[in-house]
């Protein structure tokens, strides 16, 4: 059975996206990220997200994983989204008690709401079809020329890293023990909102327990490997920029024009 993905997990596969340099990917989400903020059409919007679908398919990716890549921002999507609907001040469109709907607060909560959900969706297309290692290389290759002011950006690569590599093991052993807690009778998935928080309570102990052993043991193999923190280390494969490298940087340029140039709506 094909294993879920999680926010963060690499997928290998002989897709185009896997092909090309880490650090063209790097650079064109984070650009990418920046951009949302200057798009102001709903039009805009929807371009980029047909944009990120395709991306999610030539990434040969199930679109149910990447929604299910949403779970973590989940609460913060609709807090955000319900909090701009109903105290945005506007044109009211439907009132509840002292709750008002407006029309301002419509285009406010559907902006914010495509605006989470593309980050989220260009960031799980960055993960899945991305190594750690080329991560940690091409994030490094990105920032080395903070060396001029003395930044370790080996060791900022590293930590980000280690990071991004923990999120979906700690998404597995959460799963693992609401199953174990769940043979065991623990409801959590009824009761009143506060019952359902306290339950899921007993998981953070053993949550963090275990993230602790695995640094530990993560710890006791890099300095088995004789890995030094701060010493120049060769690499295996040198990044070398490409063809089709170029061709998404074209094509990103390209998407990011139109989305601004498209038809105001």
């Amino acid at each position: 059975m094909r294993k879920r993905s999680f926010f963060g997990q690499y997928n290998f596969s002989d897709s185009l996206l896997c092909k090309l340099d880490p650090r063209v990917k790097i650079v064109l989400v984070f650009s990418i990220v920046v951009f949302l903020f200057f798009v102001k059409t709903i039009s805009g919007y929807v371009l980029l997200l047909l944009f990120s679908i395709f991306l999610i398919l030539l990434a040969k990716s199930k679109i149910s994983d990447v929604f299910h890549s949403l779970a973590p921002i989940l609460f913060l999507l609709l807090f955000t989204v319900l909090f701009q609907l109903f105290f945005t001040p506007g044109k009211v469109v439907y009132s509840f008690f002292f709750l008002k709907v407006t029309s301002e607060g419509i285009y406010l909560a559907t902006y914010i709401a495509m605006r989470l959900m593309l980050l989220s969706f260009f960031t799980f297309v960055l993960t899945a079809t991305t190594s750690n290692i080329e991560l940690t290389d091409g994030f490094e290759s990105v920032i080395s020329p903070l060396k001029i002011v003395r930044v370790p950006t080996e060791d900022v690569a590293l930590m980000i890293s280690i990071a991004m590599r923990f999120v979906p093991v700690l998404f597995e052993e959460a799963t693992r023990i609401m199953k174990a807690q769940t043979s065991r009778g623990v409801l959590f998935n009824k009761g009143s909102l506060m019952q359902r928080a306290r339950s899921f309570l007993p998981l953070l102990l053993p949550l963090l327990l275990n993230a602790f052993n695995r640094a530990d043991q993560l710890a006791i193999a890099m300095e088995a490997r004789g890995f030094v923190v701060g010493k120049a280390r060769t690499k295996y494969r040198e990044m070398r920029i490409r063809k089709i490298d170029l061709f998404f940087i074209f094509l990103f340029i390209l998407i990011m024009a139109a989305s601004i140039m498209v038809k105001r709506i």
